[in-house]
């Protein structure tokens, strides 16, 4: 099984990761490309409704369940207290050209590092590995290419070129 690359959105809480993934993923998604995403939540979430029949599912011991409408699957599963980007796309992405995710600042994979009311050198002491661009409201002091939220267009653009350049041939 080939694997789509895999690139994380990383930077302090309330930065606008959540701005620039959905950014990316409607420009890059314009461009014919079929995005999968992730978001790391810190706190846990929930996202089946107590007392429906999926979650009583579930809480009857369930390790997956999965809800199956018209348009939409959804898979609640049981999982260790943090899986590896990798392990998800192995277990859940299929037919995308590219999986995009907002957190995971440890994983081993390429990085947009977004910034906002802090200095690119007060974050570079917490700046990941694998950095290759960065997004923020004012300029930065770096040799990465730089981009502002309303130039996630051209962000995308050096995504295609450099991650999906390989898939590009097929893509409308």
């Amino acid at each position: 099984m080939i694997l789509p690359p895999i690139l994380s959105v990383v930077g302090y809480s309330n930065a606008g990761k959540t701005r620039c993934v959905v950014g990316l993923i409607a420009s890059l998604s314009r461009r014919g490309y079929r995005i999968a995403s992730a978001k790391h939540c810190h706190q846990g979430f929930e996202l089946d409704v107590r007392g429906k029949d999926s979650w009583q599912h579930k809480e009857a011991g369930a390790v997956m369940t999965i809800m199956a409408g018209k348009n939409r699957i959804g898979i609640v599963s049981d999982a260790e207290p943090l899986v590896p980007l990798r392990q998800l796309a192995e277990r859940y992405i299929h037919d995308a050209d590219l999986f995009l995710a907002e957190g995971y600042s440890w994983e081993p994979y390429p990085k947009i590092l977004v910034l906002s009311k802090a200095s690119l050198e007060q974050e570079r002491l917490h700046a990941p590995d694998f950095l290759f661009a960065l997004v923020g409201d004012k300029p930065m002091t770096s040799s990465l290419p730089q981009f502002t939220f309303e130039e996630l267009d051209r962000l995308a653009l050096l995504i295609e070129r450099r991650y999906l350049h390989a898939s590009s041939e097929g893509v409308a």
